[in-house]
């Protein structure tokens, strides 16, 4: 198992950001009222759930029984074409667990200097957590650094954490603990849209991601 470069209880973290923005989600709801109430077919969008996603166990073998759903292209089987990628490539290297598909083959690589940012994701409420499969040779002066932000569509406001990820020195394939992410406004008024960036930090190393999914814990 990879170690956080940050360790946080998730639940503290959870009533921490809950206070941050508990301010702010008074004033959206008030501020924005009026207009979502009179806004018509435009805003009936920013109040419906998600799409229904598939989901799948995919961390059962780790003790994880909860139900998933990957990001958009989170196993880079298309190539990674809605990633941005800034010396990033996608890589004939995929998780050596197969968890989403015996026929996956590849991952994203990211070498020194390299970042990667995902599409956006639907996310409502409730659903404030990813995890991920990785891999690098490198010791644990290197580092995966993960940041994750959530915005709200209706007034931009954005949320973000920032995650590190230390490395094993194994090269091998591992799932990543479970990662909170900062959703706190979707679903509330409207769902949220979550991107995130990947990065490498510390003693120069590759890095591999595949198979990035969210967790729906209010289907727990």
């Amino acid at each position: 198992m990879y170690k956080r470069g940050i360790a946080r209880d998730g639940r503290s973290l959870r009533r921490r950001l809950t206070r941050a923005v508990a301010t702010i989600t008074s004033l959206c709801a008030i501020g924005l009222g009026a207009s979502v109430v009179g806004a018509g077919t435009a805003s009936a969008a920013l109040l419906d759930s998600c799409p229904a996603r598939a989901t799948s166990s995919p961390f059962s073998s780790w003790g994880d029984d909860g139900t998933y759903y990957a990001v958009t292209d989170g196993g880079f089987e298309s190539g990674g074409t809605d990633w941005t990628l800034s010396d990033a490539t996608i890589a004939n290297d995929n998780e050596s667990f197969y968890v989403n598909s015996p026929t996956d083959t590849q991952s994203l690589s990211l070498p020194v200097g390299a970042t990667a940012n995902s599409p956006s994701t639907c996310v409502d409420l409730g659903e404030d957590t990813i995890r991920l499969f990785v891999k690098s040779s490198g010791d644990a002066d290197s580092i995966l650094h993960i940041r994750a932000s959530v915005e709200d569509p209706l007034t931009g406001l954005v949320l973000s954490l920032g995650y590190d990820i230390h490395g094993t020195g194994t090269g091998d394939w591992s799932p990543t603990d479970p990662i909170i992410i900062p959703n706190l406004l979707g679903g509330l008024l409207f769902t949220g849209r979550l991107t995130l960036e990947f990065s490498t930090r510390g003693t120069p190393a590759t890095w591999n991601v595949d198979d990035v999914y969210v967790d729906p814990f209010k289907s727990h």
